[in-house]
């Protein structure tokens, strides 16, 4: 999966980002400077959320019922590698499973990107979503298998 701008079924960074990104690096504040980026906290680690409806710029997908063998706000992502010089970034950066326990399974639609305060950072809708799991099995993530870009 990418997310990344410009192609079909795929993702991209969300509103509320774009807006910090943008005035943390044009002159929008008093005195023709840029204003200071307040968007993601750093506090603690980045979440990946699995959604049963699609994600889109202006809003997150509806998270996967808690309970059911998927967590609340989602799973833990590990460190990837940084980005340099515009490259993109792959996670997660193991690979991630969820263990379906719903009597009636899961349809998963799109994840979502969070920092430890649940603010999303960046969105994707699966390709071939949405996919069914059915109750006793897996749902799985490889490690790298999914590219975040700004191409």
């Amino acid at each position: 999966m990418s997310l990344q701008r410009g192609e079909d079924n795929v993702a991209a960074k969300d509103a509320t980002m774009v807006s910090n990104i943008l005035n943390a690096t044009l002159p929008t504040a008093t005195g023709g400077k840029p204003t200071t980026w307040t968007a993601m906290s750093t506090a603690g680690a980045m979440y990946i959320r699995l959604n049963s409806t699609a994600s889109t710029a202006s809003a997150s997908g509806t998270q996967i019922a808690n309970g059911s063998g998927y967590t609340t706000n989602g799973t833990l992502l590990g460190a990837s590698s940084a980005s340099s010089a515009g490259s993109s970034v792959t996670l997660p950066a193991a690979n991630t499973s969820w263990a379906c326990s719903a009597g009636g399974g899961w349809s998963i639609v799109s994840l979502d990107i969070t920092d430890n305060a649940q603010t999303r950072s960046w969105f994707g809708n699966w390709n071939g979503q949405p996919i069914a799991i059915a109750n006793g099995n897996t749902f799985q993530a490889s490690a790298n298998a999914v590219t975040a870009a700004d191409s």
